[in-house]
């Protein structure tokens, strides 16, 4: 069970230290009301909101960071960096990669 799931998350960034290639985001902590885009959708974060995490997986293409949350969320598993399955080529011509499920380490 991934840790968005049951809540625990090990980092706090704002606006500023965002760093989205080497942590996943998987909820935000509103300390002020105003409107947000997160998700490509309008959240309305009112003064009751202040203090409160909404659980969600942020995309960063689709929300515009703000001082008025925070995102909470772990860094990235060094094994989940590892390309695998089709790396490049077409129909005719594909290279494959495949990990050690174990040791995280390219096969063959």
């Amino acid at each position: 069970m991934g840790t968005y799931l049951t809540g625990t998350y090990s980092v706090i960034h704002t606006s500023g230290t965002t760093d989205f290639d080497n942590f996943v985001y998987s909820a935000v902590y509103f300390n002020a009301a105003a409107t947000y885009i997160i998700n490509g959708t309008d959240v309305i974060a009112t003064a009751d909101s202040i203090g409160e995490t909404l659980d969600i997986i942020v995309d960063e293409s689709t929300t515009t960071l703000s001082a008025g949350f925070l995102l909470l969320g772990n860094p990235i598993a060094p094994q989940t960096k590892v390309q695998t399955g089709l790396i490049s080529g077409d129909s005719h011509n594909e290279v494959w990669q495949f990990v050690n499920i174990k040791t995280g380490n390219p096969t063959g």
